[in-house]
């Protein structure tokens, strides 16, 4: 699937649970082994406090139905992502939770004996365009209930969460894991749009990830060679690319090409 820059800022290609799992077979077979979905019953459990099912976003219900409750060997986070852990904690009649109709956990950051790790949030009062996702940050609970220190946003949405986290881990951190190539691109505004055309004129697609302005995962059938585009943001003030692919001439010639039009991209 091919789109202008413009087109895929007015009408970007949603991620659907449905596509994602044969992109991860392809890649890194058996790393959906192990997937079990929430439940019924669980997910409404999980939404109660939040005016019910309609209230998650719906990419996060197709996420609870897909392996809401284990993502086998896949780990998303340092904590867990599973609806009982979720279920359990929201069963502490003692904990004082943030206001449930602006802000919906669904992560838990790992303990350890020093620190533990923040939770992941969404903030239903900050959908997406399309209605499909909304705006996440990372704080921890107790933190974000007494308006302790300020919350992160590792991530836009839920969405660039998943596509960027899953692309890593199961394709970029894979052995030899120095194969993958990254790059830093500049701080200037245009340099998403001038790097997203330049691969897409080399015959670069989207995956069944889907995209968004702010992270773009391409692929390239014929090279099998995948990449993720990575626009500006807070913590990171620069447009970042890394590429991987299967075979190490492939990613040689790609590397070539990438460094041969460097100052093309970046406008320096």
């Amino acid at each position: 699937m091919q789109m202008t820059w413009s087109e895929l800022l007015k009408a970007p290609p949603p991620l659907t649970m449905k596509e994602l799992l044969p992109l991860m077979e392809r890649w890194n077979p058996g790393s959906t082994q192990g997937f079990e979905p929430a439940t019924v019953e669980q997910m409404t459990a999980l939404a109660r406090p939040h005016g019910g099912l309609n209230a998650l976003p719906r990419v996060y219900r197709e996420f609870l139905e897909t392996m809401g409750s284990s993502t086998g060997r896949l780990r998303l986070k340092a904590g867990t992502t599973s609806i009982s852990a979720l279920l359990e904690d929201l069963g502490d009649p003692q904990r004082e939770r943030p206001d449930a109709r602006r802000y919906l956990k669904f992560t838990i950051g790992e303990e350890h004996p020093e620190e533990r790790y923040p939770d992941d949030f969404f903030e239903l009062t900050r959908p997406t365009p399309d209605g499909l996702d909304a705006a996440i940050i990372r704080i921890r609970e107790e933190d974000l209930v007494r308006g302790k220190g300020s919350a992160k946003q590792p991530f836009p949405t839920f969405s660039d969460w998943l596509r960027t986290t899953i692309v890593t881990r199961l394709v970029f951190a894979t052995d030899p894991e120095k194969q993958t190539k990254y790059y830093r691109l500049g701080k200037k505004p245009e340099t998403p749009a001038k790097v997203y055309n330049f691969f897409t004129r080399m015959g670069f697609s989207f995956t069944q990830l889907g995209a968004s302005s702010d992270v773009i995962p391409l692929e390239h059938p014929e090279r099998s060679a995948i990449l993720l585009i990575d626009a500006p943001s807070a913590s990171t003030p620069s447009t970042g690319v890394r590429l991987r692919a299967r075979d190490k001439v492939q990613q040689l010639l790609l590397n070539e090409i990438i460094e041969d039009h460097k100052r093309e991209l970046t406008g320096d």
